[in-house]
């Protein structure tokens, strides 16, 4: 398979996962959205701002730009969530529309927030989004199933048995 394919690919199931869980997200009382519950983000709210930050970051790093957290208190619900996550989407698939197989092998540094440059591929780099999604919508269930609110499966199976029709979620 040929890397913006499969780029693409994968970010399309990202988007589709991540639509899932935000309309999950979105029947939620205040106070269940924003509960500590002592995952790595503490609330589902924090996780949600965690994963559209960091999604957010990754290109300013792969163009050469400095990249900044958002700020939770920017985001007071999950509409303002996913309005924004409408842009980074957009942005994003703008990126790989633009990419080549030649452009994806070149190496891109990057400095971490903690001072740490590393170099890779951008294609591999590329992957880390969705990957990162996936951690942390797993923790989502967790939280979701712990608050005893239903919530669907976000596997890629799922998502491939949806979009080849042979199963629509």
């Amino acid at each position: 398979m040929e890397l913006k394919k499969y780029l693409t690919t994968i970010y399309d199931y990202n988007y589709w996962a991540n639509k899932r869980y935000l309309a999950v997200a979105a029947t939620l009382s205040d106070e269940q959205l924003h509960h500590k519950q002592g995952h790595s983000w503490d609330s589902v709210h924090a996780v949600f701002v965690h994963m559209l930050s960091s999604e957010r970051m990754w290109p300013q790093r792969w163009r050469g730009e400095k990249a900044e957290f958002l700020d939770a208190k920017d985001f007071p619900n999950i509409t303002s969530i996913q309005e924004y996550w409408m842009d980074v989407e957009k942005n994003m698939r703008a990126f790989i529309a633009q990419q080549t197989e030649e452009s994806l092998e070149r190496p891109v540094s990057y400095t971490n927030p903690k001072g740490e440059t590393f170099t890779l591929p951008l294609w591999q780099m590329m992957v880390q989004p969705p990957n990162h999604n996936t951690h942390h919508r797993g923790e989502l269930a967790a939280m979701f199933a712990l608050m005893q609110v239903p919530h669907p499966e976000e596997e890629i199976i799922q998502y491939f048995l949806n979009v080849s029709g042979q199963k629509k979620f």
